[in-house]
């Protein structure tokens, strides 16, 4: 074949080579990399959509609103609600002109200070977070055993209170603790079902793609058991580090006894539900405020307090290898440790966020928890209040990153040398800056400066489970 005819053929050859490579379907190199539709207007030209990695989500500020709410009418159209009574404020700030001795505000509701908490939203650094969909979560839930199981303290209840109110508010609709389900009469146990003949229900039901039966169990259920341990465990421990055996027990911890038996009953796969309801259980867990001083009263006293805190801090991580002994033999499981969410003293001083991470932890310095606690108060009160050991939380939640780490990696060797993937799976959930910022959220300010105000950053507590979750879902890996 002559020269000039081989050159356009070659030419023609790349040509063709080249729209067949351009036209094959590609997906994203980065699974955390996604396409969005970019909406009716301009649905051909997708939104490429880079979601923040869990560390990453973790890191950010909180930015006014757009756009803010005005006046009430617009939060309270925002947040209607057919299903459960509207929110109705934050407690009021004291008026700092009454002096030095704070009253009570409880009951004193101010509408526009929680229109104010409300007005700010939590922006990661980096990426973005996934946009909460009330029915696509139910899904996932409905694609468990268990659903989502929530286990923790009064700060904890408050989480539950405020993501019920966010299902409600997307028109989901519930049975609460229905006399047919195990522990339905304890105090302690709060258990949501979807109604079976509700509308909505049976749109979700068909999305999940699960059989009927998934309706006669929870799809939340709260478990309020403040210390995850009971009497029994706390004085084994306590002993071994010098407290009496003799010690009276007047501590009134709310408990679930043995509910590490009731999380593995929940979660367990049913036969006629092996084929669709194959997601894992999630068990949200954290053991926060009680683990301090003030509570673990039967520890001696030793000289100073940095040697009694390292007390608490060793009940603390006995605690630990009991909790994590119990749960990690529990398949089907993701269990997600939340932070344990920072007390602000002096919350009364704040009437919003911190400008951004850098500017919280210089204000909320572990070293100025305590003194800072100890200056509201007179007197003997002054000790009280340095018990709270609200110094320890960030030390606490540090000892669960790096179990937690340490879990995961072990997790993955047992698979890299034998293919095994039994047992929970562990997640750290990292709310602590997201939380830090916000010295202006609490729920009773000069009075209570460790609960929130609801809903307030509670919410954002559930939409980053959420997002985790999601990731879950798109994640090539076992974890």
């Amino acid at each position: 074949m002559p020269p000039s005819t081989r050159l356009p053929l070659g030419i023609i050859l790349c040509g063709l080579l080249y729209l067949m490579m351009s036209s094959a379907p590609r997906g994203p190199s980065d699974p955390l990399v996604d396409l969005e539709d970019a909406g009716a207007d301009n649905a051909t030209v997708p939104k490429v959509v880079n979601w923040c990695r869990p560390e990453e989500c973790a890191s950010g500020r909180w930015e006014p609103r757009q756009p803010a709410f005005t006046s009430l009418d617009q939060f309270q159209q925002a947040y209607a609600n057919r299903l459960d009574v509207l929110w109705k404020g934050c407690s009021a700030i004291p008026d700092p002109s009454g002096g030095p001795k704070k009253v009570s505000t409880k009951g004193s509701v101010d509408e526009v200070r929680l229109m104010q908490v409300m007005n700010w939203t939590w922006t990661p650094y980096t990426g973005e977070l996934r946009h909460w969909d009330a029915e696509e979560f139910m899904v996932r839930l409905l694609r468990s055993p268990g659903g989502l199981i929530l286990i923790g303290d009064s700060i904890t209840q408050q989480h539950y209170h405020a993501l019920g109110y966010l299902l409600n508010q997307a028109n989901l609709d519930f049975d609460r603790n229905p006399a047919h389900l195990p522990m339905h009469d304890h105090k302690n146990v709060r258990q949501m079902l979807l109604k079976p003949h509700d509308a909505l229900t049976r749109r979700v039901l068909e999305r999940a793609g699960v059989p009927e039966s998934r309706l006669e169990r929870p799809v939340v259920t709260m478990l309020e058991e403040h210390m995850l341990i009971g009497q029994r465990d706390i004085r084994a421990i306590t002993e071994r580090l010098g407290a009496s055996k003799d010690y009276y027990w007047y501590h009134d911890f709310q408990r679930v006894p043995e509910w590490e038996k009731y999380v593995a009953d929940a979660v367990r796969p049913r036969l006629e539900e092996e084929g669709s309801v194959t997601e894992d259980s999630i068990l949200l867990m954290n053991a926060g405020a009680h683990w301090s001083r003030h509570e673990l009263a039967m520890l001696p006293p030793r000289a100073t307090d940095r040697e009694e805190q390292a007390r608490v801090k060793e009940t603390y991580k006995q605690m630990m290898k009991l909790v994590i002994g119990r749960v990690s033999p529990i398949d089907r499981l993701s269990v997600f440790y939340r932070s344990t969410a920072p007390g602000h003293p002096a919350c009364e001083q704040s009437a919003s966020p911190y400008y951004d991470d850098i500017a919280a932890r210089e204000a909320e310095k572990g070293a100025n928890i305590t003194p800072r606690l100890k200056a509201q108060v007179d007197g003997d009160v002054k000790q009280q209040r340095a018990r709270w050991d609200w110094d320890l939380f960030e030390v606490h939640n540090e000892l669960w990153r790096r179990a937690i780490g340490g879990l995961r990696r072990d997790r993955a060797w047992r698979r890299s040398r034998t293919g095994m993937m039994r047992g929970a799976r562990w997640y750290y959930l990292d709310l602590w800056d997201v939380n830090l910022q916000r010295p202006d959220a609490h729920s009773e300010p000069g009075i209570d400066c460790l609960h929130w105000c609801l809903p307030s950053v509670l919410n954002e507590w559930t939409l980053h489970l959420y997002h985790n979750l999601f990731l879950q879902s798109i994640s090539t890996d076992d974890d």
